[in-house]
């Protein structure tokens, strides 16, 4: 029986140490092997009680022109590839989707929201768009403690009057934020300045 106890005492802690040693190590390959990718945001800054401070990011491109797939047979939470690329400044943008990853370009792995409508505005004739968004994996930037609400408030004001942006890696379509930037500078040096 003590020897029965003692096996599965060993399984347990196993279990226990293999679960996040894997997180890391995904999020790890993620940084070390993804392309890297600018998305611009909103930030605002909540506390987890559990998981401690974060920047909280609300991104400016979370949809998808609909283009010639057809979204029908989607329902909300339905798994997507989310196609990527650069615009003309340099950000991260989605152009197209599918149900399987792409072999030839960058893809983000995520799920259909909703359908949308926008209006463009282009050489003077107003354009009904059809959307999608999508739910994006990532809006988390955890910090120390101490920094977080002053690198909030710097990232909302530099929202406001230049770009704030996330370098987010990307790889085999998993995703993880590698900094976030304001005033041209990352989130965590602007905090701990002295102003």
């Amino acid at each position: 029986m003590k020897k029965l106890f003692l096996t599965l005492l060993l399984v347990l802690i196993s279990i226990q140490l293999y679960v996040p040693f894997q997180l890391i190590r995904s999020k790890e390959r993620i940084l070390k092997k993804g392309q890297e990718f600018r998305f611009l945001t909103r930030p605002i800054d909540p506390a987890d009680p559990f998981q401690g401070r974060y920047v909280r990011l609300q991104f400016r491109n979370d949809f998808i022109t609909q283009g010639t797939n057809s979204v029908h047979s989607l329902k909300r939470g339905t798994q997507i590839y989310a196609h990527l690329k650069e615009d003309e400044q340099g950000f991260a943008c989605f152009y197209d989707w599918s149900n399987k990853p792409p072999a030839d370009r960058a893809y983000l792995k995520t799920r259909y929201e909703r359908n949308r409508r926008s209006f463009r505005i282009q050489d003077g004739v107003t354009n009904r768009i059809s959307e999608i968004q999508i739910d994006l994996p990532f809006d988390r930037f955890y910090m120390d403690e101490a920094k977080a609400p002053r690198a909030e408030r710097l990232a909302a004001t530099a929202a406001r009057t230049t770009n704030c942006w996330a370098a987010v890696r990307i790889y085999e379509g998993n995703a993880a934020i590698e900094e976030v930037y304001a005033e041209g500078k990352p989130l965590s040096e602007l905090a701990a300045e002295k102003r």
